[in-house]
């Protein structure tokens, strides 16, 4: 499993291809010039070594079913064991629809 598609879906519980063995998250919500950011970052460990982080912050304010709300997004390898060498060793998405189609153009990619 080199492929940071792959780890990005077992921590959605999409994939039973990686065995998730823990998942620790941590609220560091903040309020910024009386704006509210929730934010939150976690981590993934696999059972072969490897340590995703997943971090997204965001706004809140009134969503709009129109437009795909911006947010921060990223994941990155912060350890692997071996020759495991995940690729890419991060990804940075600036809101949920950037994200969703990035893993739907990966998952045609890895079906074919």
């Amino acid at each position: 499993m080199n492929d940071l598609y792959t780890y990005i879906t077992a921590t959605k519980g999409e994939t039973t291809e990686l065995k998730l063995v823990s998942h620790e998250s941590v609220d560091t919500s903040y309020k910024d010039q009386g704006i509210e950011v929730d934010c939150t970052e976690s981590l993934f460990t696999f059972s072969n070594g490897v340590i995703i982080k997943h971090c997204i912050e965001s706004e809140l304010f009134e969503a709009n079913e129109q437009a795909c709300p911006e947010c921060w997004i990223s994941y990155e390898v912060i350890s692997e064991l071996g020759n495991t060498l995940v690729q890419p060793k991060r990804k940075t998405f600036i809101n949920h629809c950037q994200e969703s189609f990035w893993l739907k153009i990966n998952k045609q990619h890895v079906n074919t």
